[in-house]
């Protein structure tokens, strides 16, 4: 389960194979992510419950989406059930769970920290205070916002594949958490460079009211999965080719 350092342009070609995994059944991806949201609206609605169920079982649906991912990209055909396979697939829930409790953590840490470091700047603010000319940025509030990137760098990094790794490969999760921040320690440069021409990619999507996300949502699912498959499978199939 050791990640691959791999070339800066790959970063380049995720785009491109998540773009194919989608195109290769268009309307059944559209579907699975229309009713990926449906059913995140539905359970948001729900009055204190809600948002937690959909934080500690969202990465359980997006395992369902990158199973559908490995499937499309098999040359199997999609269906509405991949996106529950995590719930049907023995072992694999309570892991995805565990990771939904994580990036939960992460966000509690935040939240933390921001009110302990800044609670007073932010306090002050929402009486209608306000700074005097050439103060500049209190310390406090730097800080805080300094330590809060940190941990959700960290949280992001080591999420980022722990969903892959847990759904399809069964992993446990406190290694999945640390191969995962590892491979993007070591993958900087290409996520960098994915990153980059992403976020122009997801602000051209936007514009029209957002209607490019109908087409741009399912395929970053493909482009995570082609990714997590260039850092961890490659080195695997060649070696299988090797022997065979």
């Amino acid at each position: 389960m050791e990640a691959r350092t791999v070339e800066v342009g790959r970063g380049l070609s995720w785009l491109a194979c998540g773009w194919r995994n989608f195109t290769a059944s268009p309307g059944m991806w559209i579907a699975l992510c229309v009713l990926l949201i449906v059913i995140s609206a539905v359970v948001s609605s729900i009055p204190m419950l809600g948002g937690l169920a959909l934080s500690l079982f969202g990465p359980a649906l997006g395992g369902g989406l990158l199973y559908a991912a490995r499937e499309a990209d098999q040359g199997r055909a999609l269906k509405a059930a991949h996106l529950f396979r995590a719930f049907q697939e023995e072992g694999r829930l309570g892991p995805l769970v565990a990771l939904g409790a994580v990036a939960l953590a992460g966000a509690v840490v935040s939240v933390a920290v921001l009110f302990a470091l800044a609670g007073g700047y932010m306090r002050m603010m929402a009486e209608g205070g306000r700074f005097e000319a050439g103060a500049g940025v209190p310390e406090g509030l730097l800080l805080a916002a300094l330590i809060v990137l940190a941990v959700q760098l960290a949280v992001a990094m080591a999420l980022a594949y722990a969903t892959p790794l847990v759904m399809l490969r069964g992993a446990p999760v406190g290694a999945a958490l640390r191969s995962s921040f590892n491979a993007c320690l070591r993958n900087t440069l290409p996520l960098l460079v994915f990153g980059l021409v992403y976020f122009f990619v997801a602000l051209a999507a936007s514009l029209p009211l957002m209607l490019g996300w109908v087409v741009l949502l399912p395929a970053s699912v493909g482009m995570l999965y082609c990714s997590y498959k260039d850092i961890y499978e490659s080195r695997e199939s060649s070696a299988v080719s090797r022997q065979s």
